[in-house]
């Protein structure tokens, strides 16, 4: 049988199998790309009105956010860029519970429990289809993996054989029978999204096999080995006062930033995590964070 042939009923059968969970993802997916702006339209306690005076210091945030956790502490506290409010919240394995305040008058606007939020009940589901994580993330790793090989060989497939061919796979014929109209669509517009397709496919590998992640490091850092992550250790023999230096280092950070730029404060969980500044200077982004850590008592 040609290659083109078992080409093609590879591509028909890694499209069967995987078309539903990957259509699924796209939806999941579309969802989460478009978080920030629907929780800005459905979450009004995230805005408060601009003040003409200064924010309250972290330590008086935290503690007013203490009061509404039920004895959890506070592990971390964000000012967000001008008019929106302080979000302070306690997370673990199990919990995630937010508290939204006014930074300027430490007003509590809202307690949500974000282990029943929508857009956390979506994550879920595209990382792990809801399932233990060492069971879902194989599975839809798996099924990325499979529509990455769909799109490759629906490539080879569509290449043409000729020059003549070509002007066929860039057009479509609409006055023919919809079968072939059909067939057009899939052909012509299936080539120009495979591209991005490819794209999405790749990234999401990264997230769910560590061996993929390896192998993308590996081969666009030009042969170096992807470095394990080291949290930064803070001396557990000297104590400090976390809260005390917490405000100062806040009050440092945000004399250098602009109104757009967010700044969070993360406290130390354990006797040797150090404490912890992210200054976003996109808000609501990910990629374009300074992490900045410090042990207080060397500050």
């Amino acid at each position: 049988m040609a290659l083109k042939k078992w080409i093609g009923r590879i591509h028909l059968w890694l499209g069967l199998t995987s078309g539903a969970l990957v259509v699924f993802l796209g939806i999941t997916g579309c969802l989460l790309a478009f978080e920030k702006e629907i929780r800005y339209l459905t979450e009004p306690f995230r805005f408060v009105e601009k003040q003409n005076k200064p924010y309250l210091p972290p330590s008086q945030l935290k503690a007013i956010a203490a009061t509404q956790l039920n004895g959890q502490p506070v592990r971390m506290l964000e000012y967000g860029s001008k008019g929106r409010a302080a979000i302070a919240g306690y997370y673990d394995s199990v919990a995630y519970t937010i508290v939204a305040m006014n930074p300027y008058t430490g007003e509590v606007l809202k307690v949500k429990d974000m282990t029943k939020d929508f857009f956390r009940i979506v994550l879920k589901g595209h990382f792990y289809l809801w399932l233990p994580p060492a069971i879902g993330r194989p599975i839809v790793g798996s099924a990325t993996l499979v529509f990455l090989i769909m799109l490759i060989s629906g490539i080879v497939l569509w290449w043409p054989k000729n020059k003549a061919a070509i002007k066929q796979r860039f057009s479509i014929k609409w006055n023919a029978k919809w079968r072939r109209v059909n067939y057009d669509l899939h052909n012509v517009l299936g080539f120009y999204m495979s591209w991005i397709g490819i794209f999405l496919a790749i990234t999401g590998l990264v997230w769910a096999f560590d061996w993929f992640a390896d192998g993308t490091y590996y081969a666009t850092s030009g042969g170096k080995k992807r470095p394990p992550h080291e949290h930064p250790v803070s001396n557990p023999k000297i104590p400090g006062n976390t809260d005390q230096v917490a405000d100062q280092l806040w009050a440092a950070h945000l004399a250098n930033m602009s109104e757009k730029e967010s700044i969070t404060v993360f406290y130390p969980v354990t006797e040797t995590d150090p404490l912890e500044m992210g200054v976003n200077h996109r808000p609501g982004t990910y990629y374009k964070v300074d992490y900045y850590h410090y042990d207080p008592i060397q500050w």
